[in-house]
C-alpha cells in the first residue's frame, strides 16, 4: 500500500464512530466475577461499530464468564471495549484460534 492510500485509510478510521461496547447491565459485575491476568493474552475479537463489525488483532488482561475487555490499536489510537466472550478467540503463535479458556492445560487430579 502506498503512503497516500495508507493516509486515506488512517483518516477514514480516525473519523469512524466509537466502538459499541457492552452496557453496565450486560456486564453485571455485581454477579459476574472478573479475572485479571498479566501478561496480556493475544486475541482475535469481533468489534462492533455503527453499521459494521471488524475482526481485530488485540489482547486482553480482563474477562468474565460472559465478556472480555479487548485492547487494540486502530489507526494509531489505542482502544478498549468490552464485548461478549463468544466474539473473542485466542491468537496462537501458529495463527490459529482457540477459546480463551484454553490458556492453560487442564490439571490432572492426584488420586
Amino acid at each position: 500500500m502506498d503512503q497516500k492510500a495508507a493516509g486515506r485509510l488512517a483518516a477514514r478510521y480516525a473519523r469512524r464512530a466509537e466502538p459499541i461496547g457492552l452496557t453496565p447491565e450486560e456486564l453485571d459485575f455485581d454477579h459476574t466475577p472478573v479475572t485479571t491476568s498479566l501478561p496480556a493474552i493475544p486475541v482475535w475479537a469481533w468489534i462492533r461499530f455503527p453499521g459494521c463489525a471488524e475482526l481485530v488483532k488485540g489482547e486482553t488482561c480482563t474477562w468474565s464468564a460472559k465478556a472480555v475487555q479487548v485492547l487494540w490499536e486502530d489507526a494509531g489510537i489505542r482502544r478498549s471495549t468490552w464485548v461478549w466472550a463468544s466474539a473473542v478467540s485466542r491468537r496462537s503463535a501458529e495463527g490459529g484460534r482457540s477459546s480463551l479458556g484454553d490458556r492453560t492445560p487442564a490439571r490432572k487430579s492426584k488420586n
